[in-house]
């Protein structure tokens, strides 16, 4: 950490200039594993059956409280984002109040290999994440073309873990892990389009 001790007016701007400079644009989120783990993939890359699968054992990627970088639009300078992170309520029109939540959403990633899904003229969302245990163990499986869904608890009105609202998955290059977010149980609503 850094501490300033700002005297007069000129100080502070220089202060503040100071920290602009050293903050990362961007959103922290909890990343948390649901359901079992992946089969191990081997030197080949493909599924390895013949190593155990031990998910009672808790590993680093399984739980990471990590940050999601918020790129700002070259043009305007502002980021753009088309979709939102679900809410971990049902809204409830008779209720007053909202119900408390984290100031960091929670979500939630099932590590079943699924097709990433987009279709032409229907915008998504891609926020690369900070290195973590868990996107070293994503690039690791080197998978570039599979992903992982992602949920938030709660966000359904009649389903404990909700519809996925978007993917993790390895750049193309596996120099990096992105979330795509995309509208909220988009598997059944994109065939629809």
């Amino acid at each position: 950490g850094r501490s300033y001790w700002v005297r007069t007016q000129r100080m502070l701007n220089q202060c503040l200039e100071s920290l602009v400079q050293k903050v990362q644009s961007g959103v922290v989120i909890n990343f948390e594993k649901s359901g079992p783990d992946p089969a191990p993939i081997g030197e080949d890359g493909l599924v390895d059956s013949s190593r155990p699968i031990n998910s009672f054992v808790s590993q680093p990627w399984h739980s990471c409280h990590k940050l999601i970088y918020v790129r700002p639009n070259p043009k305007t300078g502002v980021p753009v984002g088309h979709w939102p992170i679900p809410e971990s309520f049902w809204p409830d029109q008779n209720s007053p109040t909202l119900p408390p939540r984290t100031a960091h959403p929670v979500v939630r990633f099932s590590c079943v290999d699924c097709e990433p899904m987009v279709i032409d003229k229907l915008p998504f969302d891609k926020y690369e994440l900070e290195p973590s245990p868990l996107t070293q163990y994503i690039l690791e499986r080197k998978s570039p073309h599979t992903c992982w869904q992602v949920f938030v608890s709660s966000s359904g009105k009649y389903s404990e873990l909700g519809h996925p609202f978007g993917y993790l998955k390895a750049s193309t290059t596996l120099t990096c892990v992105n979330l795509f977010v995309m509208p909220y149980n988009y598997p059944v609503l994109l065939p629809l389009l």
